[in-house]
């Protein structure tokens, strides 16, 4: 889509077009930007949402968010809705000059958003199926929460990755009090993962291994 609106944009300026349909394509741009408005809308209270739930901002929320239908669906109702509002500008213009050199500038620029936007959803697609580590606050919270459990002496090794949208798999290397007990180290990586079952609900399996402390 991109190449396309860049490759026309360029013959536009090379070989400009006559306005043809004024009011025809007045219309079409003023529906599309109503809907992707509407729907853009729809993407936005859910990507808030979501942020509040994780206590941090939409901006934040965009560059770590493992789920990428929201984002996908933000960003190109967003770039959607920036473009129908520069090509409707540039149709008025071109018929209020009768110069076709806005309608192609507006089409280069279009095409120039959307390879903007292909370029960050593939570099944040391919961290997610390359297996992208989750945030270091997010690490930082869970190592301080098992840190903080009775028996517990320290994390040895701590390692967190994104198994799909919304799910975290986790895996501790846990150095235990030297006095516990085998069942007592049992009894206590069962507590840890029961609350993190209750409290961190993201995290869809959490492998822990008790080490000898040092």
């Amino acid at each position: 889509g991109a190449a396309l609106s860049v490759w026309e944009g360029v013959n536009a300026l090379i070989d400009p077009p006559t306005l043809e349909t004024f009011w025809v394509g007045v219309v079409v741009l003023v529906i599309a930007l109503t809907l992707d408005s509407v729907s853009r809308a729809v993407a936005q209270r859910q990507l808030r949402r979501q942020a509040a739930e994780r206590r941090v901002t939409v901006r934040q929320l965009l560059r770590e968010s493992p789920d990428p239908t929201v984002v996908t669906v933000y960003l190109e109702d967003s770039i959607d809705v920036l473009g129908a509002a520069l090509a409707l500008i540039a149709l008025v213009l071109h018929r209020a000059t009768g110069s076709a050199f806005p309608d192609a500038l507006a089409t280069i620029v279009i095409g120039l958003m959307l390879a903007y936007v292909a370029v960050m959803l593939t570099r944040r697609n391919r961290q997610l199926l390359s297996n992208q580590a989750i945030p270091d606050r997010y690490m930082v919270q869970l190592r301080e929460r098992l840190t903080a459990t009775p028996g517990v002496d320290g994390v040895a090794r701590l390692d967190a990755v994104y198994l799909g949208p919304g799910e975290v798999l986790a895996a501790a290397d846990l150095r235990m009090d030297s006095e516990l007990t085998g069942d007592d180290v049992a009894a206590v990586l069962a507590r840890i993962r029961d609350d993190a079952a209750r409290d961190l609900p993201v995290i869809a399996r959490l492998y822990l291994t008790p080490v000898p402390s040092h």
